[in-house]
């Protein structure tokens, strides 16, 4: 098994990660059918993972 740090341990001068959250913008909003389908019902956030796109792996044939 790989080491792992104690819970008791702690690890210290370490900067925990800081996100960057911009405004939202909400002017439009999906249906709530369509939010459903999307997985958001704000078009802003709507980001669907292109296919071809070679980073990101199939998983149809672990399906």
């Amino acid at each position: 098994m790989g080491k792992c740090i104690p819970q008791e341990t702690t690890i210290k001068d370490v900067r925990l990660a800081r996100a960057y959250v911009p405004f939202q913008k909400m002017c439009s909003i999906f249906s709530p059918m369509e939010a459903l389908k999307r997985g958001t019902a704000f078009p802003e956030l709507f980001s669907p993972y292109d296919k071809k796109d070679k980073k990101y792996k199939s998983t149809e044939k672990y399906r």
